[in-house]
């Protein structure tokens, strides 16, 4: 087909949606399909189709338009871990489609795997233990460790370039700022004062080129402690939303497979057999795990 032809059959079926309020979940499966294979020139054409829903009101509009500036800003991924639904009949259904993309799962599910890391290291260290979050966002995952917590042992430093993102969190924990410590820096110019039981990071390292997320695995892999352990988020090369993340949601991300993140951890040093590749249920995030 010309791209006439395909453009005159993507307003057909745009039209209706729209016309609808937005797509019914057994249509789901025909928009992602239909997204895939819309080829690269043709994307400013389809973003016009889509423009009636590519505002701040709806989730997949927020990251086209980055009220905020930048890609996976705090408050879009605590859109997604709320599973936040803007109940205006122009966006709710837009909004619920966007909570049933494998991404947007993904990283509901990376938060889960965090706590389990956070609460696992609780019940290994002595008598106390310290985290370190690289890019730290809108600290949900600590705040409900901390909720879930009775005989917590940790203390975490958080550090986020976006002092937003820090009041946000820091508002979000209220309770818990005596545990937490945050810091308004570059993580690539940052340089910690101690030695951490873990360094985390889930959704920060995935922006980042090769040669620079080799270079702060080797930074940051000095400061772990005896037996610590930093393990770094990354959106494998297989997931099924990248194209609509790149078409309507403007959302670019370094995807990398299990085989790169370990050949990174072999480039920054870390010792044979002290690597491997965690993830989340669905496999689309990675987690590269070092211990030291």
């Amino acid at each position: 087909m010309s791209q006439s032809e395909i453009l005159s059959s993507l307003e057909s079926f745009v039209f209706d949606i729209l016309n609808r309020k937005g797509p019914q979940p057994e249509e789901y499966d025909k928009i992602l399909d239909l997204v895939d294979a819309i080829p690269a020139e043709m994307t400013t054409s389809f973003r016009e189709l889509m423009k009636p829903i590519l505002h701040p009101g709806t989730i997949i509009g927020f990251s086209f338009t980055k009220p905020f500036g930048y890609n996976g800003d705090f408050f879009i991924i605590e859109k997604i871990y709320q599973k936040y639904v803007n109940q205006d009949e122009n966006c709710r259904r837009w909004d619920v489609f966007f909570h049933h993309l494998p991404a947007a799962i993904a990283v509901v599910n990376r938060k889960k795997l965090a706590i389990e890391q956070f609460k696992r290291l609780n019940s290994s260290v002595g008598k106390s233990g310290n985290v370190l979050i690289l890019g730290s966002g809108p600290a949900n995952e600590v705040n409900e460790y901390l909720l879930q917590t009775n005989d917590n042992k940790l203390t975490f430093d958080m550090i986020d370039l976006d002092q937003r993102a820090i009041d946000y969190a820091a508002n979000k924990n209220k309770d818990f700022l005596h545990l937490l410590t945050f810091h308004h820096k570059n993580v690539i110019r940052y340089n910690p004062e101690c030695s951490y039981d873990m360094i985390w990071s889930a959704g920060l390292f995935d922006y980042f080129k090769d040669k620079h997320f080799v270079h702060l695995i080797r930074k940051y892999y000095s400061h772990l402690k005896p037996g610590g352990e930093m393990i770094i988020g990354n959106f494998n090369t297989e997931n099924p939303s990248r194209r609509i993340m790149e078409l309507l949601g403007d959302w670019f991300l370094f995807h990398r497979s299990a085989d790169e993140l370990k050949s990174f951890a072999a480039q920054a040093d870390v010792p044979e057999g002290h690597t491997e590749v965690i993830a989340e249920p669905l496999g689309i995030n990675l987690f590269l795990r070092m211990i030291r």
